[in-house]
């Protein structure tokens, strides 16, 4: 059926309502994307000691994510080698070693097994350590593949190593983070950022300040007079390798700078500055640039803090948005940014945007469901559309 699907779409349409509903579909995603994609699953800030730790989770999947006792960071399955109950209960936590509650197998903080009770002579405790996902850090952020053979992030690197220098990546903080679960099929939630058709409409916080919420039209006119006073040190060149362009072997991303409307400095209530500037940034410039790794890992980089996204899927009907705020790493709550403040436009975004997917599912789950065009200004979502269906082939 699936490969039916697939040979059947549409292209400028949305998918077929299977590939929302279908559970056997949504296995299939957890095998070719999930289990092989780059996941952000935090920040290196949530864990500054020895033995701090928290779990990332989706799906049925659980991930220890840890900072060791040489100040490296490790991500283990959260399974116990014995007979694989969870090991760690707590979601967040410092612990000297983690001891599976059911038979007391224990694990050092780098996943190796240190004790197992009652076991024969032939039993080697070497074979029988956690199994390990591969973690890489851009910057504080925390990626994990749980891929064999994970795909290479080199050529992001190379490509945008001046962004990362230019926003301080390695000296940024979380600030704050939210979670909303959504009673929706992750595609969904992932389509729904991807595409500023609803801006207008759905979101006026939001459309008071981010241009590209307006007409093409208008959006275009307002990126020509941005780029005309863009800070020359900060990129406004894009980079896009990102879902349906990501080559073999590598992980897809990309990059872009976008305007603000005239006058507005940063992602407020009021448009007017919420934290100290990022990185080596030294004014606003009335712009704000989107970063995007892997197909569920969204940044948004204004120039006095930055925004993360991430879209997890927990069944084929429920998903999960986790919102990050990131500041500088020197800046102090309460004195530098207000925390209420720093999250109120994505938090009161995001809050209309959990009905808005929600009802998309209802919608698509109705017998009378059909494909609709996109618009123009759903050229994202198409990208999206285009790498889901080759991945999935």
């Amino acid at each position: 059926m699936l490969k039916k699907l697939i040979n059947d779409y549409q292209y400028g349409f949305s998918l077929e309502q299977d590939f929302y509903t279908d559970p056997e579909i949504y296995k299939a995603e957890i095998e070719n994307i999930f289990l092989k994609s780059w996941l952000f699953a935090g920040h290196a800030s949530q864990i500054p000691n020895s033995g701090d730790f928290f779990l990332f989770e989706f799906d049925q999947e659980s991930i220890i994510i840890v900072r060791t006792k040489d100040g490296a960071i490790k991500a283990h399955l959260n399974v116990c080698r014995h007979r694989g109950s969870h090991i760690c209960l707590e979601k967040k936590g410092t612990a000297k070693a983690f001891t599976c509650p059911y038979h007391a197998w224990s694990y050092d903080l780098k996943g190796s097994l240190i004790s197992a009770r009652l076991m024969s002579d032939d039993f080697d405790k070497s074979d029988n350590g956690l199994h390990q996902a591969h973690v890489e850090l851009i910057g504080g952020l925390i990626f994990i593949s749980l891929a064999e053979k994970p795909l290479s992030l080199k050529a992001m690197r190379d490509d945008l190593g001046d962004v990362f220098d230019t926003f301080g990546f390695d000296n940024m903080k979380l600030a704050a983070q939210k979670s909303f679960p959504i009673a929706a099929n992750w595609k969904l939630a992932v389509e729904n950022y991807q595409e500023c058709y609803h801006c207008a409409p759905s979101h006026q916080e939001f459309a008071k300040v981010h241009a590209m919420a307006a007409s093409p039209a208008i959006f275009k006119k307002n990126k020509e007079n941005y780029l005309d006073r863009a800070d020359e040190n900060i990129r406004t060149k894009e980079s896009s390798y990102y879902f349906d362009l990501a080559k073999n072997g590598e992980e897809g991303y990309q990059y872009g700078r976008n305007p603000l409307l005239e006058g507005k400095k940063t992602g407020s209530f009021d448009g007017e500055g919420l934290a100290p500037f990022l990185g080596k940034i030294t004014a606003y410039d009335g712009g704000a640039s989107e970063f995007m790794v892997g197909p569920v890992n969204f940044f948004l980089i204004y120039n006095d803090h930055m925004l993360g996204y991430r879209f997890m899927p927990m069944s084929h009907g429920t998903c999960c948005c986790d919102v990050f705020w990131f500041v500088r790493d020197d800046a102090i709550e309460g004195k530098d940014y207000d925390v209420e403040k720093l999250t109120w436009l994505w938090d009161i975004t995001t809050q209309a945007d959990e009905q808005i997917i929600i009802n998309n599912q209802k919608g698509v789950a109705s017998h009378f469901y059909k494909p609709g065009k996109l618009s123009e200004m759903e050229h994202f979502e198409q990208n999206f559309l285009n790498w889901y269906l080759k991945t999935m082939r």
